[in-house]
């Protein structure tokens, strides 16, 4: 991974594993699911969580998406950092609302973010 990415590369990052990731889950293929996410943290953790201000604008740029995948791992990465507070939480609870996988896991989100789960943390 680049040292010095742009807000449209980390944009695009995070919606290409979007893609991969909900095409992986209903399949079953966990171990390209994990490997997605893996990287999203590393994104996350080398270029985003030190500069909030970035953060920001990717996030909300990939809330917007039309990959639902995509935005509720963006929305739920923004609750972790602590930004964009109410639009995360109104992206996952318009994800929510689907009857699969993704919906299930921004539902879940939403429960540990408002404290429905007692010792986790998103």
């Amino acid at each position: 991974m680049k040292k010095n990415m742009t807000q449209q590369a980390l944009v695009e990052q995070y919606i290409e594993a979007g893609q991969i990731m909900a095409e992986a889950l209903p399949n079953g293929d966990y171990k390209k699911n994990n490997r997605e996410a893996k990287k999203l943290k590393k994104i996350k953790s080398d270029f985003l969580e030190n500069n909030l201000d970035l953060a920001k604008q990717v996030f909300a740029e990939v809330m917007k998406s039309e990959n639902d995948m995509a935005r509720s791992i963006a929305a739920a990465d923004a609750l972790r950092l602590n930004i964009l507070v109410e639009q995360a939480m109104s992206v996952l609870e318009n994800i929510a609302e689907r009857s699969d996988i993704i919906g299930f896991g921004a539902e879940t989100s939403l429960k540990i973010w408002r404290g429905e789960f007692p010792g986790k943390t998103l």
